[in-house]
């Protein structure tokens, strides 16, 4: 789905608004729906390991999920747990990410402690994934956190975990920048 229509997605309870204009495009779905829109080579390898994961499920638990099948992306993860009050927390974080941040290594830090003001926009698509229950992504501008980086766009991909197909307990993201030449950094 495109941030252009107003219409919610199945299983969602309203048509929402964009956290910000930081996001460019974003879609939210079957992982089939999502695909065609993913551009970075990490979300889309992450994307197909979590498609062999989760089989028949609607999505792998946690313990599915071997760090070293993606150890060419580490840097570019992060994962989140999901508070039983619907609060995030950073639980592991690779390197670019921890750098794109500014924070140093945010593991044990909630978005709103990372972001502060600008939360919102870190908050709003780990909702979607967590309530939706199925995977998002989006494109979007970084210049509203950092404008003294090299890269200032990005794509990440958000991916819900839990035991059941009932309750999402962590979201695995998966983000790859892009400087202003439009390299990959």
């Amino acid at each position: 789905m495109s941030n252009d229509e107003q219409s919610a997605p199945p299983g969602a309870d309203a048509p929402r608004v964009p956290p910000s204009a930081a996001i460019q495009a974003e879609y939210w779905g079957e992982p089939e729906a999502i695909r065609p829109h993913l551009t970075a080579q990490a979300p889309l390898d992450v994307l197909d390991y979590w498609l062999r994961l989760r089989g028949a499920r609607r999505f792998p638990s946690r313990s599915d999920f071997d760090p070293m099948e993606m150890r060419r992306h580490l840097p570019n993860i992060f994962l989140l747990d999901v508070a039983p009050g619907g609060s995030f927390r950073y639980r592991v974080v690779g390197s670019l990410i921890s750098e794109f941040f500014g924070v140093g290594n945010p593991a044990g830090m909630t978005p709103e402690d990372v972001f502060g003001a600008n939360a919102e926009v870190a908050l709003s698509p780990l909702r979607i994934c967590r309530d939706a229950r199925t995977p998002y992504m989006h494109t979007a501008s970084a210049s509203w956190l950092y404008r003294d980086r090299t890269y200032v766009h990005y794509e990440v991909l958000l991916l819900p975990f839990g035991e059941s197909d009932e309750a999402v307990n962590k979201v695995l993201c998966c983000a790859e920048f892009l400087g202003e030449d439009g390299a990959r950094s």
